[in-house]
């Protein structure tokens, strides 16, 4: 199965889109960064214990600070990994917001080590579910009415016996395998893909 989506941009390419002067253009990379990333630090400030009325304000937070330090913010691969830097933006926000209230593993969050090894672990199983996610979305974008993505989301998403898919498509059981097998290649390439330009 063929898939017709653009190639992904570069982290150095969307950091560079964030600062271009044409308003417009500016305003679209902003949304794109936030779509991007907002989910993550969302879904990892649940993780470490913010209740919801804190977590629009510590994503807005992050996205605010890194508004502001965008226009003096240089990605070096060299200097480590993208998703690090959003980690410790990410902790360092929760520590501002409710350091004090909030406990991880036993500690008041503002004495958690942003290189914790449980922090580590939280951050990159939130990271990669939100890739998947994306990932997922896009191919349902762009295939999703055709019955090899729906023989892959029935079997594989809401997990139902492929015999009923079978039924239910009107496809050869054999087709539900090779829709997962098509779909499944298709998503790992996408993956890739994101985890060479986003890690």
């Amino acid at each position: 199965m063929k898939t017709t989506s653009a190639q992904p941009q570069t982290n150095a390419s969307i950091f560079l889109r964030l600062n271009r002067t044409d308003t417009a253009l500016r305003e679209l990379a902003w949304q794109e960064f936030h779509q991007r990333y907002a989910p993550v630090i969302a879904s990892f400030a649940r993780q470490m214990g913010a209740q919801r009325a804190d977590v629009d304000d510590i994503v807005q937070d992050v996205m605010v600070g890194f508004y502001a330090k965008a226009p003096t913010f240089i990605y070096d691969p060299a200097r480590g990994r993208f998703r690090g830097y959003l980690k410790i933006c990410a902790l360092h926000a929760l520590q501002r917001r409710v350091g004090r209230e909030v406990k991880f593993r036993g500690l008041a969050l503002e004495q958690v080590d942003p290189e914790a090894l449980e922090v580590e672990e939280v951050w990159n199983d939130l990271w990669e579910q939100e890739q998947l996610r994306r990932a997922i979305e896009e191919l349902r974008s762009e295939i999703g009415a055709t019955k090899t993505f729906r023989a892959f989301e029935m079997y594989v998403i809401l997990d139902l016996p492929p015999q009923e898919v079978s039924q239910r498509l009107g496809l050869h059981i054999d087709n539900v395998y090779r829709s997962k097998e098509s779909v499944t290649r298709s998503l790992r390439e996408r993956l890739n893909a994101m985890r060479a330009i986003e890690e």
